[in-house]
């Protein structure tokens, strides 16, 4: 058994431990004890481990194999069933600009690369005219646009909890709760003190459901002749405009999306708690009693998780929020605060990370500062980018076009904010300030 393989049995293995404690709840009509919620989150945690580790052993593995994949004679040109063309996830070249320069090449000279015409009969396309299906990206080069994306602080979408979707979509069972009031704690669970000899009552949790659909998000990227002719150049060119392109779209969608075709963002969410500014507040400033207010509404529970995303504009306000000590006259004395929240050097706010981002409205407006935890977003996310090039769209221009599209989801976990045991200030993974105008 290869390490792929073994990595793959075991990951299945904790994944299959943690379905049957959760089973095994379902079947004696019972939620998980607390013993049983500590083991499967271990299990869970062990198969996302795992699953990183497939991802790699499998990318080393295939590097391994290029060479001897494309040194294979005609006369063994298939293996197992399938073409030892298409088991090479470069395909046979040696990076983007090469591929992207044999194409073209198709057209100015009509010299059709023997990959190309193995790819095109391996794909059911035309060997007489590869393109009039459009090549297919070979898919480590997509892959490598995929790993752009998923990769750095900036990204929200490496930040939220995301899922894999093989199907059309993909549903989770959640909690109703709304409130924390006795009888809506988890939906509608009640306990009672018994006095003796008194009958129980009886109560049950209630459910919603949390459907995730991938939608499909395209990006059409053009590149000239002169650019196909610098395969350096071309690699990185279309690698970065796609992955900034697709990033971007994606990010600005979980911040702002509408939900319709498209993910459903954090600022138009029910659940996101929006914090009034202060009663005479100056128009486009940061006080120190709104981040006060804004760290009081978000869940206990969210706390270690949280960062603070905002529109760069917002940065000079900053430094007003750190309360500075006075005297008895109330002047200011040197070197100390009764209260620094902001630490410019950290770039922390209440010691949380701080990640400026130009999805947030600018200063003044409502989500130009917002108290989150990406954990309390759910993403579903079907494959890497599908990747596919043709020269027919631009033809008239000298240009070749790159397509990329990535099918993507999400929303909040909760549907609206909770309202406490006591008090009436509601909490969430989320939260905004409201508009200074």
């Amino acid at each position: 058994m290869t390490k792929l393989k073994k990595l793959q049995v075991q990951r299945k293995k904790a994944l299959e431990e943690a379905a049957k404690i959760v089973d095994l709840a379902e079947s004696e009509d019972r939620d998980m004890t607390a013993e049983e919620v500590e083991s499967y989150d271990d299990f869970i945690l062990a198969a996302d481990s795992l699953e990183s580790r497939v991802l790699r052993q499998k990318k080393i593995e295939e590097s391994l194999n290029i060479n001897d994949a494309i040194e294979i004679p005609e006369a063994e040109a298939v293996s197992g069933g399938v073409p030892v063309i298409m088991q090479d996830p470069n395909r046979g070249f040696g990076g983007m600009g090469e591929f992207a320069i044999k194409v073209a090449e198709v057209y100015s000279n009509n010299q059709i690369d023997d990959r190309l015409q193995k790819m095109a009969a391996a794909t059911g396309m035309s060997q007489a005219s590869g393109p009039d299906g459009g090549y297919v990206v070979p898919p480590t080069f997509s892959s490598d646009i995929y790993e752009g994306l998923m990769g750095g602080s900036e990204s929200l979408l490496s930040q939220v909890d995301s899922y894999t979707v093989t199907g059309e979509s993909l549903t989770f069972p959640g909690n109703a709760e709304t409130s924390r009031a006795t009888g809506s704690r988890w939906g509608g669970v009640r306990s009672y003190w018994l006095a003796e000899a008194s009958q129980m009552t009886t109560s049950k949790p209630a459910f919603r459901q949390i459907k995730v659909e991938p939608q499909q998000l395209a990006v059409m990227v053009y590149a000239t002749d002169k650019l196909l002719k610098n395969s350096t150049a071309m690699g990185q060119y279309i690698s970065r405009a796609a992955t900034d392109e697709i990033s971007f779209m994606v990010g600005d969608s979980i911040l702002n999306g509408d939900g319709a075709g498209k993910p459903k963002g954090i600022l138009t969410s029910g659940a996101t708690v929006s914090v009034a500014k202060e009663t005479s507040q100056a128009a486009k400033t940061i006080v120190a009693a709104n981040i006060n207010k804004m760290w009081a509404r978000l869940a206990p529970r969210s706390w270690n998780n949280a960062v603070w995303l905002m529109n760069q504009d917002c940065l000079p306000q900053l430094d007003g929020v750190n309360i500075v000590t006075t005297d008895v006259g109330g002047t200011a004395t040197a070197g100390g605060f009764d209260a620094k929240l902001y630490d410019s050097a950290k770039m922390t706010l209440k010691g949380r990370p701080i990640i400026p981002i130009e999805y947030c409205p600018t200063l003044g407006d409502a989500g130009d500062i917002i108290l989150a935890d990406m954990k309390g977003y759910v993403a579903g996310l079907r494959g890497g980018v599908e990747s596919a090039m043709s020269i027919h769209l631009r033809f008239d221009y000298n240009e070749t076009v790159f397509r990329f599209i990535f099918e993507v989801d999400g929303q909040t976990w909760l549907s609206s904010a909770i309202t406490p045991f006591k008090g009436s200030s509601t909490l969430s993974h989320f939260v905004k300030l409201a508009a200074r105008a």
